[in-house]
């Protein structure tokens, strides 16, 4: 089964909820940026959060994610879009440390520091930006935290990746559930009560279960019905162009320095680490275009 998003919605409980099967999309992020398994867990973790909150958002907008840490990983950067598409990146990405409690340790990896959250609405509206400290380093937890204390809205937020032996992911997922504004408390104790019961999200995708179907596990006892699935996939908006605009934003005299010294240049894409080559032709037809010539003086 292809990677999936789906939304549901206990309008009568006063309960949302969001669950997603990731586990394609993160092996591609691993296979792209040469994951250890310590930072593969925690990339997963965090692309997964980032189409969770994306998920809430609305059409034309983007989320985006920054987990900024004291441990060896460094830091995590994601974003997302409504749509299903995310990307990111790590800092450390060959940061592997030894198992804690049987699982891989993202939090020690990770360490203290910030979660800052960036939701940039469609068009020219004002960025959100909501700043909170790490409570965990374990991803979903922060983000949990950030919900209630950045936006007060009650939630619970479980994500998880399982990495095989060999490195690769065997599974990867999580849910975000939350309660609408006046919900009851007898609500809110079942729905603790669902979750606890529940097996984490990683061996629920293992089984097999689909978003809409983990959903189903999670709100078992609340007149739910999924309002929509889709598609999520790793996607990055790099393209040739914007590499190019971006060479020319070096200036001429740089430009000019590359074309005597290396007569070419790649670019690699820190989100998904696509490389862009230009050769001096591409370079000299760049220049030409932003007006200069190559034996010009600035």
């Amino acid at each position: 089964m292809a990677d999936h998003l789906a939304r549901t919605l206990a309008a009568e409980a006063g309960v949302r909820g969001l669950a997603a099967v990731t586990t394609e999309l993160v092996e591609e992020a691993r296979r792209r940026h040469g994951t250890f398994p310590t930072a593969t867990a925690a990339l997963g973790r965090a692309l997964t959060a980032a189409l969770l909150l994306g998920g809430l958002a609305k059409d034309g907008a983007r989320v985006s994610l920054e987990f900024s840490g004291d441990g060896p990983l460094g830091s995590i950067l994601v974003d997302a879009t409504p749509d299903g598409d995310v990307r990111g990146y790590v800092s450390r990405p060959r940061t592997d440390l030894p198992p804690r409690a049987g699982k891989l340790d993202v939090g020690g990896a990770l360490g203290r520091g910030l979660l800052c959250v960036l939701r940039i609405p469609p068009g020219e509206a004002v960025p959100y930006r909501g700043i909170v400290p790490l409570v965990s380093g374990e991803i979903a937890s922060d983000v949990a935290s950030y919900l209630v204390d950045s936006e007060q809205t009650p939630s619970v937020v479980g994500i998880g990746v399982f990495v095989n032996p060999d490195g690769s992911v065997g599974a990867a997922g999580g849910y975000l559930l939350q309660t609408l504004p006046d919900a009851d408390a007898c609500i809110i104790d079942r729905l603790e009560r669902n979750v606890s019961a529940s097996e984490p999200p990683t061996e629920l995708v293992r089984r097999g279960l689909g978003a809409g179907d983990i959903l189903g596990t999670l709100l078992a006892g609340f007149p739910a019905r999924v309002l929509e699935e889709r598609v999520v996939r790793f996607r990055c908006r790099c393209n040739r162009a914007r590499v190019e605009a971006a060479v020319v934003a070096m200036g001429r005299a740089e430009m000019q320095d590359l074309l005597t010294t290396e007569r070419r240049t790649e670019l690699v894409c820190e989100f998904c680490g696509e490389r862009y080559l230009l050769d001096e032709a591409e370079l000299r037809a760049l220049l030409d275009a932003a007006g200069a010539t190559p034996g010009e003086r600035s």
